[in-house]
């Protein structure tokens, strides 16, 4: 049954609008209802929100696409914040894409607008970008960055995963202004790992002409024993919560916290001295907490993970300022001086190209992985497995967020299944948050894996309560993992789960830690180094069930608590963080790209 809820645009209505010329009334009735598919995600379909989704596409479309209905520019304006939607919304639609649409609206005067509102990375049609900020260099920048929405469910989609792609390495001069820029320079990684680097330093360059902030006049005193912690994520589930670094200064320096106000019931203040709040939803953003300060070092944990972490890395709040792999990829070109890994993770010659940052790295993996606070339920039973039929389905762990998940990762799956001589099911955790249901994205990210894999050997899990989802997990034979973005959280809650996970090496700290845990614990038969031996090994494991409990068994009597879950190595970081308080000047007179090695 259609949802009483949703909106139906009636054409009557709308014909009396469009025949009386009442343009701005007809784009306020096309805008409430996309903005309903904007905000609202539909995780299921039936015949009648089919019906629906084809409904509201076809006299959206109509009517959007007469030549003389005119579209005011600030409609306009939303019309191109919508999309991401628009193309999510025909994409459930028996219309599938705008491509007919673009078509007509290549010959009708005045049409940058209506064009570029209609044109994202689904479509098959191609024109030249330099045509549109040939036309309008202002409406082709915001453009330029909502084209980029899409991609938190959309690069499983050939097209999609292409035309992005093919975007992120577009360059003009007139684009100068970023919109949404935290999608932008958090999802370019996850695009394309090789060509992040030339948009996020456009980023960072846009927004240290400023605008951004209520100030960038910062007035230091440092003192060298304060340092301030910035993050809108310090709680125990994030993986960006490195509290047992921040904890091994407590005793030696005056620690403050810099978060978002409203967040003391859920973040972790135990360890520091003084709270400062910022308005993290200000536009621009508030800093007048921080604007006077006293830090000798500032430590951002999640630099690109939230809107004020970037515009902040952009700042010189104090004389030192450092990052780590809690976000594990470089700023490219922000006001960040050093950023902290791990020695065993890094290769050892030419890492420093992966980061503008100077490179800092501790012995072991540059990280303290949290003991996962969930009771094993089949702790006491070992290779509980053994006790399944050979029938049943050997059900695959995919816990890898949907903008992880692209489309040569899809293909490998497909030939998995293609290639397997048993029934497989991957049970795919795209994530809760919004990055699986922004725009209403669920639905177009769940048919696009389909049209690959076909309808029964997956299962698409949006995000769930932390027990359930670890709980779900257990019940899984084995895990694999994504690649080019790999996993650091899902490999070690895989290891503490006592299944066996099949990884895949990169170049990269955040395509190589899950295979380096794997080394650290003596199990590194399960490490792919490219797409061959990925799909072998992950065979192996379907086909032959006494190796995979004889992994099981090895893991069972594995000590994670020495090894995955040990913080012992927090004090490498407190060692480090002396040497670059005691040394910066020095260091910073060096101008070297060199790494720093802490032993």
């Amino acid at each position: 049954m259609t949802n009483t809820n949703s909106p139906l645009l009636n054409p009557r209505e709308l014909h009396a609008l469009y025949f009386h010329q009442e343009y701005d009334k007809l784009s306020e009735k096309l805008i409430a209802v996309l903005s309903h598919f904007e905000n609202k995600t539909y995780l299921e379909i039936d015949p009648g929100i089919q019906y629906l989704f084809n409904s509201i596409t076809k006299n959206f479309l109509y009517f959007f696409t007469q030549v003389d209905y005119k579209v005011s520019e600030r409609y306009g304006l939303r019309f191109m914040q919508l999309n991401a939607t628009i193309s999510n919304l025909v994409a459930v639609s028996d219309f599938k894409t705008t491509d007919a649409y673009l078509e007509l609206l290549k010959y009708q005067p005045d049409n940058l607008l209506k064009f570029l509102a209609l044109y994202s990375a689904r479509n098959t049609v191609k024109v030249d970008r330099s045509e549109f900020f040939a036309a309008n260099s202002q409406l082709a920048s915001l453009w330029y960055s909502h084209y980029f929405d899409i991609f938190s469910y959309g690069l499983v989609n050939k097209e999609s995963y292409q035309n992005l792609r093919e975007h992120l390495q577009y360059t003009d001069r007139r684009l100068t202004d970023f919109y949404n820029f935290s999608a932008l320079y958090f999802g370019a990684t996850y695009i394309d790992g090789d060509r992040d680097r030339d948009l996020k330093l456009k980023i960072n360059q846009s927004i240290k002409k400023g605008g951004f902030c209520t100030t960038t006049n910062i007035q230091n005193t440092p003192n060298p024993k304060k340092i301030a912690i910035i993050t809108q994520l310090w709680y125990a589930r994030h993986s960006v919560y490195l509290a047992d670094f921040v904890d091994s200064l407590k005793d030696d320096y005056e620690l403050t916290l810099v978060c978002p106000q409203g967040t003391n019931e859920i973040f972790d203040m135990s360890d520091f001295k003084e709270i400062k709040y910022i308005d993290c939803e200000a536009v621009p953003l508030n800093i007048d907490s921080i604007n006077i300060n006293d830090f000798v070092m500032v430590y951002y944990p999640d630099v690109g993970m939230t809107p004020s972490s970037i515009i902040l890395a952009n700042l010189r709040l104090a004389p030192i300022q450092v990052c780590g792999v809690g976000h594990s990829v470089s700023t490219f070109g922000s006001e960040i001086d050093y950023y902290i890994s791990g020695a065993d993770v890094e290769i050892s010659s030419g890492a420093e190209a992966n980061y503008s940052e100077r490179l800092v790295v501790l012995p072991g993996l540059g990280i303290t992985n949290k003991y996962p606070n969930y009771k094993l339920r089949n702790k006491n039973k070992k290779s509980v497995s053994k006790n399944k039929k050979s029938r049943e389905p050997v059900i695959i762990n995919c816990s890898w967020l949907s903008h992880k998940i692209n489309y040569p990762m899809v293909e490998i799956l497909k030939e998995i299944v293609t290639s397997s001589k048993r029934n497989i099911l991957f049970m795919i955790f795209g994530g809760g948050g919004e990055a699986l249901v922004r725009n209403n994205g669920f639905l177009p990210f769940a048919r696009d894996l389909e049209a690959i894999l076909g309808k029964d050997c997956f299962e698409l899990i949006p995000g769930k309560p932390y027990e359930e989802y670890m709980a779900s997990m257990e019940a899984g034979d084995m895990c694999i993992e994504s690649y080019h973005f790999g996993g650091c959280n899902i490999v070690a809650d895989t290891l503490y789960l006592r299944k066996p996970i099949v990884t895949f090496e990169g170049d990269r700290w955040y395509n190589r830690i899950g295979s380096q845990m794997r080394r650290s614990i003596g199990l590194s038969e399960l490490i792919a180094t490219n797409r061959s031996e990925y799909i072998e090994l992950t065979l192996k494991l379907i086909h032959d069930d006494q190796y995979r409990f004889s992994i099981q068994e090895k893991l069972q009597h594995t000590d994670l608590s020495s090894t995955i879950f040990n913080s012992e190595n927090k004090k490498y970081f407190k060692k480090a963080v002396n040497f670059l308080i005691e040394n910066h000047s020095q260091l910073k007179s060096e101008n070297s790209r060199k790494p720093i090695l802490i032993k």
